[in-house]
């Protein structure tokens, strides 16, 4: 993992306290992407000094967000104490709300699934959707510190606000649905939670990032379900682009004499790859036409974004898994540049989870940011 120092132009505004809560968050995010180092290790990796780094992981210990054990000696004088992130009773809570089905996590920092639970599909009405996320998950956090929140969906969002323009496959439109979600959070007595509300498709790239071990900082999840959703993530941030509409790639054309669109075009890529065709037809004549159009709409996203990597996931890519994968690079080539390589396109690892897990990588990273810039809970 890269410790650079940071810019100046990231270094916290404010005084003596504020960069205090700032290095806090600093050491808390670096020990959940690696446990086990010292308090010299932390002031090594992160240009503090030694008694700046002592203090602070004396209140990370006191307010029961670290452990520590003792490390194996080496040689004469004191052992060194190894930190981790406390795992067990600080957790985030991630609820996913789709089309065929929903469902509820709680996940530590370091994005250990602690208890799942999954509900039917969503409900027309939102609120009975919600009904039923606070039902599964009022039994699953006694006893548990919940550290902030997430919730996806299918559909067009504006994530400051949490303001809901569309999400066609539910039938839901122009909804506050962040209020509604923090209206169901003080159900279960978690008024004022740290909370992101999230595109499906994003939420689901973040977690490709923050989860999936891969060394990249831009990145393309395509889930290829019921419709074909896309999640970008650049420079390790989910990018929205200037209305929030970003990664509505299933809306690319890649054939303007295609069958119609429900978005009223013809030959959308979502015509072509959704999982219900595939439901209906199942073949390898089929796969390797659908191949042929997912080859398409990835050499228009390579060439588009220059991701590190296209990932791919959803209903459709389980089904049809390395299958799919082989045919897609083999056929890269006839439409993207030579300076992409077929092996750009992966797999997602994370199948159907990858946007609850997505959910509980923004609210873990949401915490630790609420670390840094608010008072500590």
């Amino acid at each position: 993992m890269r410790t650079e120092k940071p810019p100046a132009s990231d270094l916290p505004k404010g005084g003596t306290r504020q960069l205090r809560r700032w290095h806090k968050a600093r050491i808390l995010d670096l020990l959940r992407k690696e446990p086990g180092l010292s308090r010299s290790d932390l002031a090594r990796h992160l240009e503090l000094s030694p008694s700046a780094v002592t203090e602070i992981v004396a209140e990370l210990l006191e307010e029961g967000l670290l452990l520590e054990r003792p490390l194996p000696p080496q040689g004469q004088g004191r052992p060194s104490i190894a930190l981790e992130v406390e795992g067990e009773r600080n957790l985030v809570l991630a609820w996913e709300i789709d089309v065929d089905r929903m469902a509820v996590a709680l996940m530590s920092l370091m994005g250990e699934v602690r208890a799942k639970v999954l509900l039917p599909p969503a409900p027309r009405h939102p609120k009975e959707a919600l009904d039923l996320l606070v039902e599964a998950t009022g039994p699953l956090i006694k006893g548990k510190r919940l550290l902030a929140a997430a919730v996806t969906v299918p559909g067009l969002l504006e994530p400051e606000e949490g303001h809901l323009t569309l999400a066609p496959n539910l039938g839901w439109k122009d909804l506050p649905f962040g209020q509604m979600v923090r209206e169901a959070l003080a159900e279960l007595g978690l008024e004022g939670l740290p909370l992101v509300v999230e595109n499906e498709a994003n939420a689901a790239a973040y977690g490709l990032y923050a989860w999936g071990k891969w060394e990249v900082d831009h990145c393309l999840y395509l889930n290829l379900g019921v419709g074909v959703g896309g999640g970008v993530v650049v420079d390790r941030k989910v990018y929205h682009g200037a209305r929030f509409h970003a990664g509505e790639v299933g809306h690319i054309p890649l054939d303007p004499d295609g069958p119609p669109c429900g978005c009223g075009k013809r030959g959308c890529a979502e015509v072509f790859l959704s999982y219900r065709r595939w439901q209906e037809g199942a073949s390898e004549e089929l796969l390797k036409e659908m191949s042929e159009r997912l080859a398409h709409l990835c050499a228009i996203a390579l060439s588009t974004l220059d991701p590190g990597l296209v990932v791919l996931g959803g209903p459709l890519a389980e089904a049809t898994g390395e299958k799919l994968l082989e045919e897609v690079r083999k056929r890269l080539p006839r439409y993207a540049l030579k300076v992409h390589e077929p092996d750009q396109v992966v797999l997602s690892p994370f199948g159907r989870d990858a946007a609850l897990l997505g959910a509980g990588a923004l609210a873990a990273s949401r915490f630790v940011d609420s670390l840094a810039f608010e008072e500590v809970m």
